[in-house]
C-alpha cells in the first residue's frame, strides 16, 4: 500500500500539490498535515476523496514530525523555509524519502550525510525554482558536449502577501542580511547585495519585458557542482512591478536594518509594521497578473560549434488556470511530480540534492507538459 503524507497540504503553494495528487497519482493514502486540522478536514471534503486523510502537525518538533512520517513510502513537504531542516531531520530519523519546495541550501545541503547514511533520498527544492529550473538546466547540459554557462531567470506574478509564507520570500529575496545571494564563477560562489546583476529579459505575456537581480536561490549552488565543466551559473528572479518598488524602497531606506523606533510611547521595529500592514490591508494581497515564467539558458559547445540551448515556460492564461491558481500551480504541481517519481523508486541517489541529479529530467518534463505547461525550446548558434 503506497502512502504519501504532504505536509503544509493546504498552504497557499501546496494545496496545488494535494490536487494534483489526487487527479493523477495512484497513492491509496494522501495524509494532509497542517497546524489547522478543520481547514484540512475542508479542503479534503471539497476535493471528495476518499483517500484523503487528516493530521494535525507540530512543525516545531522534529520528533513529532518523525513520529507521524513513520510507516510513509514519501514526504512532500510544502512548509515554510524556516521548518526546512526541522523537516529534513524528521525525514531522516523516520527514515523516509522527502522533497520540498525550497532547499537545497547551505543549511540542508549540510544534512546530506545523515540523510545518506539513513538510506533515504532528499530532493531539494521541487517547486519551478528551484526546482523545473534545474530541471531544464539538466536537459540543456544533456544534449550539449561541453557546458560554459547557465543563466536562470524568473518571473513570479502574484501579490506580495498572498500568505505569510509568499512575504517572507519576497522579503528574504532581497533582505541585505540574506547570506547566499550566490552566483558561482569558476570555481568560487559569489556573495551579492539586493538589486544587483540587473538583467532584462522578456518573459511570455503577460508577464513582458522584466529587469531581474541575483536572488538567494540554491541553482548556483548545486547546479554548479552537479554540472560538469560548468564555469559559470548566474540565477535572477522579480516579482511585479509594485512589489518590486516597495522591496526596493525598504532596502533603500534601511527599513530592512532598522533598529525598533518610539511611536507614541510605544517601541515598534519598522519590519514588524510593514509585515503587518501587508498581511492585513487589502492592498497587501492585489495584482493584475498572477503567473509564472522561467527562462533557462545553457551554453556551451556542440560539434565545435558554441550554442545555447534556452528554455522559457509559459502556461494557460489566468482565465483557464484558474485566476490566482496560475501562479500556485506552478510551485504546487511540480511537488506533486517529484514526490510520484520517489514513490516509484526513480531517486538516482541517496543523500539531499537538488532536483537534476536526482530526478529524471526528461520524464519531468514530460508529465509538466501533461499539466499544460508550455515548454518552448530553442537551439542557437553563438
Amino acid at each position: 500500500m503506497k502512502k504519501i503524507l504532504v505536509l503544509g497540504g493546504v498552504g497557499a503553494m501546496a494545496s496545488e500539490t494535494t490536487i494534483d495528487l489526487v487527479n493523477t497519482s495512484d497513492f491509496e493514502e494522501i495524509m494532509v498535515a497542517d497546524i489547522d486540522l478543520e481547514k484540512i478536514k475542508t479542503f479534503n471534503h471539497e476535493l471528495g476523496d476518499k483517500r484523503l486523510k487528516a493530521a494535525k502537525i507540530n512543525a516545531e518538533s522534529v520528533d513529532e514530525m518523525a513520529d507521524l512520517m513513520s510507516g510513509y513510502n514519501v514526504v512532500a513537504n510544502g512548509l515554510p523555509r524556516v521548518f526546512c531542516e526541522n523537516a529534513i531531520n524528521a525525514a531522516i530519523k523516520a527514515k523516509v524519502d522527502m522533497l520540498d519546495l525550497i532547499s537545497p541550501h547551505e543549511e540542508t545541503l549540510a544534512l546530506d550525510r545523515d540523510a545518506y547514511d539513513a538510506g533515504i533520498s532528499v530532493v531539494g527544492g521541487v517547486g519551478i525554482t528551484p526546482g523545473i529550473t534545474n530541471i531544464l538546466a539538466q536537459l540543456g547540459a544533456a544534449r550539449l558536449d561541453n557546458v560554459e554557462q547557465i543563466d536562470i531567470d524568473f518571473a513570479a506574478f502574484r501579490s506580495i502577501a498572498h500568505s505569510p509564507g509568499l512575504l517572507h520570500v519576497i522579503l528574504w529575496e532581497f533582505d541585505p542580511q540574506t547570506q547566499n545571494r550566490f552566483y558561482y564563477d569558476n570555481g568560487e560562489l559569489i556573495a551579492n547585495p539586493p538589486f544587483s546583476g540587473a538583467r532584462s529579459v522578456h518573459f511570455p505575456e503577460p508577464i513582458g519585458i522584466q529587469t531581474t537581480y541575483y536572488v538567494p536561490h540554491g541553482e548556483s549552488q548545486t547546479l554548479s557542482k552537479n554540472i560538469e565543466g560548468v564555469k559559470r551559473v548566474y540565477i535572477r528572479g522579480c516579482f511585479p512591478p509594485r512589489s518590486m518598488g516597495l522591496v526596493r524602497m525598504l532596502y533603500d531606506y534601511g527599513l530592512y536594518e532598522s533598529e525598533p523606533v518610539e511611536f507614541e510611547g510605544m517601541q515598534i521595529a519598522p519590519m514588524d509594521f510593514m509585515r503587518h500592514y501587508l498581511l492585513t490591508s487589502p492592498e497587501g494581497d492585489q495584482t493584475e497578473v498572477w503567473g509564472y515564467s522561467v527562462q533557462v539558458e545553457v551554453m556551451g559547445w556542440l560539434k565545435d560549434h558554441r550554442v545555447m540551448w534556452r528554455f522559457v515556460t509559459s502556461h494557460p492564461p489566468m482565465e483557464r488556470w484558474g485566476g490566482q491558481r496560475a501562479y500556485s500551480k506552478n510551485v504546487g504541481i511540480p511537488l506533486s511530480i517529484g514526490a510520484q517519481m520517489l514513490a516509484k523508486g526513480k531517486a538516482k541517489k541517496t543523500g539531499i540534492d537538488g532536483a537534476e541529479t536526482m530526478l529524471p529530467a526528461e520524464e519531468f518534463v514530460a508529465e509538466l507538459r501533461k499539466r499544460d505547461f508550455v515548454i518552448n525550446e530553442s537551439l542557437i548558434y553563438l
